[in-house]
C-alpha cells in the first residue's frame, strides 16, 4: 500500500506540475498567434503586389511576339504567408499540433481527475491498512472526500462560466468524486459488511443517477461516468434475492433518468450507450426470471416499447402524428427508434423460444398492438406492420394447436390463442384500410398476413387436427374473402381496391388449397399470376411488376424444390401423378402471363421463368420415366445421371445464350447457366470416376451409334462446341473447344467399340485388327476433311490441328496397325511411314507460305 500511495501523490504531482506546463504553453501559444497576426497584415500589400508580377510573367512567356518572352525573367519573391497554395500540408504536423492542443486543453485536467479518484480509493484503502480510524470511519472518510470533491468542482463550475479551458476542471473533479463514492460504499460493503446489499443497491443508484444529472452542468461526459455506473450496480451488488420485477423496475428507472439526461445533452453516443444496456439486461432477465416472474419481463418489453419508440415518434402531447400516405423509401435508413424496435422484437422472439406459456402469449399480443398503434398513428412507422409478424410466426411454430382430452376435439385454449392472433392482425388492419384507404400498407397486410396466419397455423397442425379444422378455417378464409370483397367494392381508391381484390383471391386460394393435396397450393398461386393480371386489366390499375415476380419466384421455388425435398413424391393429383397436372398448368399460366405482358419489361423476367420451368419439368419427367414411377433423386444410377446431366447440359447452354438478350435480368440467366455447369461437372465426375463404361460394365443399348455413349459424350461434343461460338471470354470459348475436342474424341473411340464388342467399352476385352483399323480409319477421314475444310476457309489454327492429328493417325497405322507385319513387309512399312511424314511436312510447309503471300498481299 505504501507503493500503491506513493504512486498516487506522484499521479497528483505530475497532474498538478502538467497543468501548470499547460498553462504556461498555452499563454506561449496565444502571444506567437498574436505575432503571427501581425505578420501577416504586414506582408498583405506584397501578397498584392506579387500576383500582377507573375500574371505579367505568365504572359509574356504565352505570346510570342513579346520581346521579354525570351529574357530571363526575374523570380517574383514572396512574403511568408503569401503563398499559401502551394505550401504542402503537412499532415503529420497538423495532427500533432491537435494533439496538443487536446492534451493542452483537456488531457491535463483529465489526469488531474484520474489521479484525484485514485487518491479517493487509496485514502480508503490506506485507512484500512493503517488502522487509523474505525471501519465505519474510514468508509465514511472516502464518502466525505468524493462530497468535498463534488462540492468544489460545482464552486469551481460557478466561478468559471464562460472559460473553455477550466469548464472542463469542475467536470474532473466531479469524476474524481462519484468515483470515491463508488468506492466507499462498495469498501463499506464488501470489506466490512457494515451496510446490506438492500442499503448498497439504492446508495450507489443514487450516487449513478446524481452523476448522471449533474453531467447536465458540467458536460456531457461525467454522463458516462452515471451511466456504465448505474447499469453496473446489479452486477456490483449481489442481493442474492432473485428478484427479477425489483431488477427491471431499477433498470427502466436508469433507463427513463438516461434518455431524460440525453434530451437535455443532446449527445447520440448518451442514446445508444443506455440503450444497449437496457436490451443486454432485457435478455439476461429472460433467463434469470422464473415462469411466474415473466409477467415482469413482458412488462418491461411492452413498456419500453411504448416509451422509447412510440412516445418519441408521436411527441408527449401527440402533436407530431401523421395518417398521410408515406412510400417505402421514406422507411430508409432505418432511424435509432426503429432499430430500437427491432432489437426488442429480437428479444421477444427469443423470450418466446424460451417460454411459451399464457403470459408470453399476452405479452406477445400487447407488443403486436403497440407496434400497430404506433403504425396507425405514425405512418412513416409502417415498417412496424410486418416486423410485428415476426413474434407471431414464432409463436405459431412453436405452439402449434394441439388436441385436448377428448380425439375429437381440439385445445379450446390452444384454438383461442390462434383465434386471437387472427383477430389482432385482422381487425387493426380493416379499421385502417376503412379509415385511410391512401395508406396502402394497410390493405396489403390485410391481404397477405391474415391468409400466412391461417395458413402457418393450418401447415403446423397434425393431421387429425387438420382434419377436424378444415371447415372452420375454410369458413375463417371465405370471412377474409368476403370482407376484403367488400372493402374492395366500397372504396374509390384504385390502388386500394386492387390491392383488396387480390388479397381476396389470396384467400380464396387458401380455401382451394385446404381442400386440395399440397401439390394444389402451386397450383392455387400460379393461377393467381394470371388472375392479377387480368385483375388489373379491369380495374385499368398497373399491377406492381415486384408483386409478379414474387408470384413466379415463389412458383419457380417449390416446383424446382418439391422433387428434391421429397415431400410429396408418390402424390397423385385427377389420378395421375402430380407433375403431369402441375408442371404443364404452372406453364400455361406462365406463357398466358408472357402474352399479357408482353409489351412490358416482364417480357424477359417471364421468358426466363418458362424458361426455367421447361428445364425443370424435363428433368422431373426423366427422372420419372427412368426410375419406375418416382421422382426421386437420391438415388441414381448410370442411365439417370447420363441422361440428367445432358438435359442440364442442354438447358445451361439455352441460358447462356438466352442472356445475350435478357436485358436487365442476364445476370440471372447466367447465373443459372453456371449453377448448371457445375452440376454437370459434379456428374461428368461421377461418371467418369466410378461409372465410367471403359472399366465398369454398363448397359448402353445395342444399335450402333444410337445409343446411351450419344448423350454421355457425343451430343454434349456439340453442346460445348455450341459454348465456344457464344459471345463468352476467351478463355471459356477456349476451354469450351477443348471440352468439345476431348467429348468428341470419346464418343468416337467409345462408338467404335461399342460396334466391336457388342454394347461393352471394357478395355479388359481383347481389341481385333478390324477395330484398329477403324480407329485409324475414321480419324484419318476427320484429319483430311479437317485440313480441306480450314484450307477452304483459310483457318490456320484448325489446319494446324487437322495436321497434328493426320501424323498421329498415319504414325499409329504404320506403328500398331502393321505391326503384325515381318520381313520385307514390315521394312516397307516403315519407308512409307517416312515418306507420308515427308510428304505431310513439305504440304505443311507449303500451305503455311501461301498464307504468308496472301497476308503480304
Amino acid at each position: 500500500m505504501t507503493a500503491l500511495a506513493f504512486l498516487a501523490l506522484c499521479a497528483v504531482l505530475l497532474g498538478a506540475a502538467c497543468g501548470i506546463t499547460a498553462l504556461v504553453q498555452l499563454q506561449k501559444v496565444k502571444s506567437e498567434l498574436a505575432e503571427l497576426k501581425k505578420q501577416l497584415k504586414s506582408s498583405a500589400p506584397a501578397s498584392v503586389k506579387a500576383v500582377p508580377v507573375m500574371a505579367e510573367q505568365q504572359a509574356s512567356e504565352l505570346n510570342p511576339l513579346n520581346p521579354l518572352a525570351v529574357l530571363p525573367q526575374p523570380q517574383p519573391t514572396y512574403s511568408a504567408g503569401t503563398e499559401t497554395k502551394a505550401a504542402p500540408v503537412d499532415l503529420f504536423s497538423a495532427l500533432s499540433g491537435w494533439i496538443e492542443q487536446q492534451l493542452i486543453k483537456r488531457g491535463m485536467v483529465w489526469v488531474g481527475a484520474l489521479a484525484l479518484a485514485l487518491g479517493g480509493i487509496f485514502l480508503v484503502k490506506h485507512s484500512l491498512d493503517a488502522g487509523w480510524l474505525s471501519p465505519a470511519l474510514r468508509s465514511a472518510s472516502g464518502a466525505v472526500f468524493g462530497l468535498a470533491l463534488i462540492i468544489g468542482s460545482e464552486w469551481l463550475h460557478r466561478r468559471s462560466q464562460g472559460h473553455a479551458l477550466n469548464n472542463y476542471a469542475p467536470a474532473a473533479l466531479s469524476s474524481g468524486g462519484f468515483i470515491s463514492l463508488y468506492a466507499a460504499v462498495l469498501v463499506a460493503l464488501d470489506w466490512y459488511q457494515l451496510i446490506s446489499p438492500a442499503v448498497a443497491f439504492p446508495l450507489l443508484a443514487i450516487v449513478a443517477l446524481s452523476a448522471s444529472w449533474m453531467s447536465l452542468r458540467q458536460g456531457p461526459l461525467l454522463a458516462l461516468i452515471g451511466i456504465v455506473g448505474a447499469y453496473a450496480v446489479p452486477v456490483l451488488v449481489s442481493t442474492d434475492s432473485g428478484n427479477v420485477p425489483a431488477l427491471l423496475a431499477y433498470i427502466s428507472l436508469v433507463t427513463a433518468s438516461s434518455v431524460l439526461v440525453e434530451q437535455k445533452v443532446k449527445r447520440p453516443w448518451l442514446w445508444w450507450l443506455p440503450m444497449s444496456a437496457h436490451l443486454l439486461w432485457l435478455f439476461a432477465a429472460i433467463w434469470l426470471a422464473s415462469s411466474h416472474q415473466l409477467w415482469a419481463f413482458w412488462l418491461v418489453l411492452c413498456g419500453s416499447f411504448a416509451m422509447l419508440v412510440w412516445l418519441p415518434r408521436i411527441g408527449v402531447k401527440a402533436q407530431h402524428m401523421q395518417f398521410t400516405h408515406q412510400p417505402m423509401r421514406s422507411w430508409w435508413p432505418l432511424n435509432r427508434t426503429l432499430i430500437l424496435s427491432l432489437a426488442l422484437l429480437v428479444v421477444a422472439c427469443c423470450a418466446l423460444f424460451d417460454t411459451a406459456d399464457i403470459v408470453s402469449f399476452t405479452g406477445l399480443v400487447v407488443l403486436i398492438l403497440l407496434m400497430l398503434c404506433c403504425a396507425a398513428t405514425d405512418s412513416k412507422s409502417e415498417l412496424l406492420i410486418w416486423l410485428s409478424f415476426l413474434p407471431a410466426l414464432c409463436w405459431l411454430i412453436l405452439e402449434p394447436l394441439g388436441l385436448s382430452a377428448d380425439p375429437y376435439a381440439t385445445s379450446s385454449a390452444s384454438l383461442k390463442q390462434h383465434l386471437l392472433l387472427l383477430a389482432v392482425f385482422a381487425v387493426p388492419f380493416c379499421s385502417v384500410a376503412l379509415k385511410w384507404p391512401q395508406r396502402l400498407q394497410w390493405s396489403s397486410a390485410l391481404a397477405l398476413l391474415p391468409v400466412l396466419i391461417l395458413g402457418v397455423s393450418h401447415a403446423q397442425a397434425s393431421l387429425e387436427i387438420q382434419q377436424q379444422l378444415q371447415l372452420f378455417w375454410t369458413f375463417l378464409a371465405l370471412l377474409l374473402v368476403a370482407a376484403q370483397s367488400a372493402m374492395a367494392l366500397k372504396t374509390s381508391h384504385k390502388a386500394a381496391a386492387f390491392i383488396q381484390t387480390a388479397g381476396a383471391n389470396f384467400a380464396l386460394t387458401l380455401c382451394f388449397t385446404l381442400w386440395l393435396s399440397d401439390a394444389a397450393l402451386t397450383l392455387a398461386i400460379a393461377v393467381q399470376l394470371v388472375l392479377l393480371t387480368l385483375l388489373g386489366i379491369r380495374l385499368n390499375m398497373p399491377v406492381p411488376h415486384w408483386l409478379i415476380k414474387l408470384i413466379v419466384a415463389a412458383v419457380l421455388v417449390r416446383l424446382t424444390t418439391a422433387p428434391l425435398i421429397g415431400h410429396y413424391e408418390t402424390e397423385l393429383l385427377l389420378g395421375v401423378h402430380w407433375s403431369f397436372v402441375v408442371y404443364p398448368v404452372a406453364l400455361l399460366c406462365f406463357a398466358l402471363s408472357w402474352y399479357l405482358w408482353f409489351s412490358t419489361t416482364l417480357r424477359s423476367y417471364l421468358e426466363g421463368a418458362l424458361l426455367h420451368l421447361v428445364a425443370v419439368f424435363i428433368t422431373v419427367q426423366t427422372q420419372y420415366w427412368l426410375n419406375n414411377g418416382v421422382v426421386d433423386f437420391t438415388d441414381m444410377n448410370f442411365n439417370t445421371l447420363t441422361i440428367q446431366a445432358f438435359n442440364w447440359l442442354l438447358m445451361a447452354w439455352i441460358y447462356q445464350w438466352r442472356s445475350d438478350k435478357a436485358g436487365s435480368t442476364a445476370p440471372l440467366y447466367r447465373a443459372a447457366a453456371a449453377v448448371l455447369v457445375i452440376l454437370v461437372g459434379l456428374a461428368h465426375l461421377e461418371l467418369s470416376l466410378e461409372e465410367n463404361p471403359f472399366w465398369h460394365t454398363q448397359s448402353l443399348g445395342s444399335v450402333p451409334v444410337l445409343n446411351l455413349l450419344l448423350l454421355l459424350w457425343g451430343l454434349p461434343a456439340v453442346i460445348f462446341w455450341g459454348f465456344s461460338r457464344l459471345p463468352l471470354k476467351f478463355r471459356l470459348k477456349k476451354a469450351a473447344l477443348y471440352l468439345a475436342l476431348g467429348s468428341g474424341t470419346l464418343y468416337l473411340t467409345g462408338a467404335i467399340r461399342h460396334f466391336w464388342q457388342q454394347g461393352q467399352l471394357l478395355l479388359s476385352l481383347p481389341t481385333s485388327v478390324a477395330e484398329q483399323y477403324s480407329y485409324s480409319l475414321v480419324f484419318l477421314t476427320i484429319a483430311i476433311a479437317t485440313v480441306l475444310l480450314s484450307q477452304w476457309q483459310n483457318k490456320s489454327g484448325p489446319r494446324k490441328a487437322g495436321f497434328v492429328l493426320l501424323s498421329v493417325v498415319v504414325l499409329k497405322v504404320f506403328v500398331v496397325d502393321l505391326n503384325d507385319l515381318t520381313g520385307v513387309l514390315r521394312a516397307l512399312s516403315f519407308i512409307g511411314l517416312g515418306l507420308s511424314l515427308v510428304m505431310l511436312g513439305w504440304l505443311f510447309q507449303r500451305l503455311q507460305k501461301s498464307d504468308v503471300d496472301t497476308v503480304s498481299s
